[in-house]
């Protein structure tokens, strides 16, 4: 199972548990590697096909999988050092708790 299969099973099972904080951090993750296959336009793709606009996604490699999510966890880990910085230990346990979701995914990479 890729990346995303498995991103979207575990985000249906977290739906199904009532894990709001998965399903929110696996929907982050699911978005983020939309946004990294997303291709800019230029003049040789059409502006409109039947009143949609397509174009292939960019494939991503295991490497390019693997960046997205080490940058993820690592954006959430300088918020939670953030916010325990200003007195709020428990937000940034929550987010180190995001992170650590993150890298179950990032070790399924290699």
């Amino acid at each position: 199972m890729d990346i995303r299969e498995r991103l979207k099973a575990d985000l249906l099972a977290a739906r199904k548990a009532g894990d709001g904080e998965s399903v929110d951090q696996l929907r982050v993750l699911l978005a983020a590697i939309g946004n990294a296959e997303a291709v800019e336009l230029d003049a040789s793709h059409p502006k409109e096909v039947e009143g949609w606009g397509e174009v292939p996604r960019r494939r991503l490699t295991p490497d390019d999988l693997a960046g997205i999510l080490r940058r993820e966890a690592a954006e959430l880990r300088g918020a939670a050092a953030e916010y325990e910085q200003n007195g709020r230990p428990g937000e940034g346990a929550r987010l180190r708790s995001r992170a650590a979701l993150v890298d179950r995914y990032l070790a399924d990479l290699g």
